[in-house]
């Protein structure tokens, strides 16, 4: 079972909807992710991540659990993997005010070859600023099977 249970659902707004200044620092979080995960700064994940943060890849099945262990994992990777792309990012607040977000990536590798897929992230709100809670990472191809609504 997937770690994001009402995550991949076709979004449903709430009537509120996020500020102006919250989806700015939700997207300044996103492009921080890929430069500080990308180049292994782990120094700065607590920036990024909560302490509790999860990274789950379908494409694989691994859930990575915890800020250090999010750590090993882009130390593991290295500088030789994909460096990746956010974009088409969508924001919104679901019925009981959690801040979710659907973006597309795409990773180019080492050997020039690239691939693709969805972010679906979880954000919480802490008194240091946006981070993710939960980042799912689901290659678009192939495309899982009810993966999306």
């Amino acid at each position: 079972m997937s770690a994001v249970a009402g995550l991949i659902e076709t979004p449903q707004p709430t009537a509120e909807a996020l500020s102006s200044e919250d989806t700015a620092a939700v997207q300044r979080l996103l492009a921080l992710f890929t430069h500080t995960f990308d180049n292994q700064q782990v120094d700065v994940f607590d920036r990024v991540f909560t302490e509790d943060a999860a990274i789950e890849l379908r494409k694989t099945g691994r859930v990575v659990r915890g800020l250090a262990a999010i750590r090993e994992l882009s130390l593991a990777i290295g500088a030789a993997g994909p460096d990746h792309h956010t974009l088409d990012t969508y924001l919104w607040a679901d019925r009981e005010g959690v801040v979710r977000g659907r973006s597309r990536y795409i990773a180019v590798l080492a050997d020039g070859s690239t691939h693709n897929g969805d972010f679906l992230d979880t954000f919480a709100r802490t008194p240091e600023g946006w981070r993710i809670r939960l980042r799912v990472s689901a290659p678009r191809f192939p495309l899982e099977e009810g993966l999306f609504h």
